[in-house]
Parts: structure tokens; C-alpha cells; sequence
């Protein structure tokens, strides 16, 4: 991992954990704790989403070549 990947790091870590969490105790110290809540369940939620769409989704997680599936094998 170099620098600009812990930047980055440390970056979707507060956005995604950090600043939902301190929404929500800030609400909540201000008497709403359902919308409070509900500010943290959603970034969290959209945390979640940007992740998987940004490094999960473009891996190519296949077997290696060559290697037939139970599906697509012939006999």
C-alpha cells in the first residue's frame, strides 16, 4: 500500500464511519434521535454501496482457464 492508497483509505473511512456516526450524535443531542438514526443508516447504507461499486465490483473473480464448470461440462 503506498501514501496515496492510506489517503484514500483513511478518506472513505471517515466519510462512510466517522461523519454518519457524529450526524447521528449530534441529532440525537439535539432531540431527534430517529432522524439521527436514519442519517446514519443511510450513509452508512451509501458507505456500503460506493465501496462494492468502486473496488468489489470490477475484480474479475473467475477460475482459471481451462477448468469447465458442473453446468458447462460435457461428458
Amino acid at each position: 500500500m503506498n501514501a496515496q492508497d492510506a489517503v484514500v483509505l483513511s478518506l472513505t473511512v471517515i466519510a462512510v464511519v466517522v461523519l454518519p456516526g457524529l450526524a447521528n450524535w449530534a441529532l440525537s443531542a439535539l432531540g431527534r434521535p430517529w432522524l439521527g438514526s436514519a442519517v446514519w443508516a443511510l450513509g452508512y447504507g451509501l458507505g456500503v454501496v460506493f465501496l462494492w461499486y468502486e473496488w468489489i465490483r470490477p475484480l474479475d473473480i473467475t477460475g482459471p482457464d481451462g477448468v469447465e464448470r458442473g453446468e458447462d461440462a460435457h461428458e
